[in-house]
Parts: structure tokens; C-alpha cells; sequence
């Protein structure tokens, strides 16, 4: 697998979600791919993408013109007000706080099921709840379709909070709203 660092100038999570599933209906990612967001301090801060690939040449001749794309062997091509996000993100694929929106066994992740079941099927390592509680593996989570782990220690970790029922939900909202009317959030 190949590293990559990918940036079209996402100021926020649904542009960079965006962004991954854009990806992935350009070139069908393997079961095991990785795509990761990270916040990115450059000159024009907002987010950006990591992705492992086994075959980067064909993603990159997938991408669209406004991607900005960085290379494991430095080099970096796309728009130049892209790249720097692009380089940074590459940067921090491994690091703690990079938010994984594919993951190995991320496909098909919906419904209800036990926290047991999600380790089992995923690669999501473990769970905390608000207040740093861990939540039982017979704990039920509803997944709202949108599960986003983020890595932490080396290992996939899922925030959650718990919800009516006895049942858990993931920290992040599948569609947060702009505050103030704006969309905040390209």
C-alpha cells in the first residue's frame, strides 16, 4: 500500500468526507484501504485527506483538477494553494487525532449491533463514552450510518455518547448544520 495526501481546500468535515467518497466512487477502494481527515495548520487551514492505496498512479489520474495530491517520495502535484494541506495531511496519517472515515471492515457498518460485534468486524480497537466511561462489549451502539473512529495510540478508537434505550450512538452527528445560517462547512 501506498500513502497519499490529498487536498482540495475542505474547510470543515463534510467537505472532507466529501472528498474520501468522491474518491471512492472514482476508483473502488480495497476492503482494507485507509482514508483518513486531518486538521491541517498551513497558510489556508481547514482539512484534509490521507489515503493508503495499493495503486496510487491510477488514483491520481482519477482525481479531479482541483485536488492537490502529495507523494511519499515528495513529489506534489494540483493546485498550489492545495499543496501545503496536501504534504500535512500526508504527514499525519499515523499520527493521534487523524479521523478514519474508511477503514478496514467500514463497508456496510449500519444498523444496531453490540460493541463486541464492531471490534469484531472492524478495525475499531475500542470505545469511550463522554467522561471517559468504556462502555461494556454487550453495550448496544446504533450507528447512525456514520462511524468515524479516530486513531489514537496507534489504534482506532470510537467516541460515543449514550442515547435513549440504553443504547450508544457515535459522538459525531452524521449531518451537523452551519450555525448562523452559513454553511460554514465546504
Amino acid at each position: 500500500m501506498t500513502l497519499l495526501g490529498l487536498s482540495d481546500g475542505s474547510r470543515g468535515l463534510r467537505g472532507v468526507d466529501h472528498l474520501a467518497h468522491r474518491l471512492a466512487e472514482l476508483l473502488p477502494l480495497p476492503a482494507g484501504a485507509h482514508a483518513r481527515t486531518h486538521v491541517v495548520r498551513t497558510p489556508e487551514p481547514g482539512l484534509a485527506l490521507s489515503v493508503e492505496l495499493p495503486d496510487p498512479a491510477r488514483a491520481v489520474a482519477a482525481l479531479p483538477d482541483d485536488v492537490a495530491v502529495a507523494h511519499e517520495d515528495g513529489r506534489v502535484a494540483g493546485p498550489a494553494e492545495h499543496r501545503a494541506a496536501a504534504v500535512a495531511a500526508l504527514a499525519a496519517h499515523d499520527r493521534d487525532g487523524a479521523r478514519a472515515v474508511f477503514f478496514p471492515g467500514s463497508a456496510g457498518l449500519t444498523g444496531t449491533l453490540t460493541l463486541a460485534e464492531l471490534f469484531a468486524r472492524t478495525a475499531i480497537d475500542s470505545a469511550v463514552a463522554l467522561g471517559g466511561a468504556v462502555p461494556e462489549p454487550a453495550a448496544r451502539l446504533d450507528t447512525r450510518d456514520h462511524v468515524r473512529p479516530e486513531l489514537h495510540a496507534g489504534r482506532l478508537l470510537l467516541r460515543v455518547a449514550p442515547a435513549r434505550g440504553g443504547v450508544y450512538v457515535p459522538f459525531e452527528l452524521p449531518d451537523p448544520h452551519p450555525c448562523c445560517g452559513g454553511d460554514h462547512d465546504t
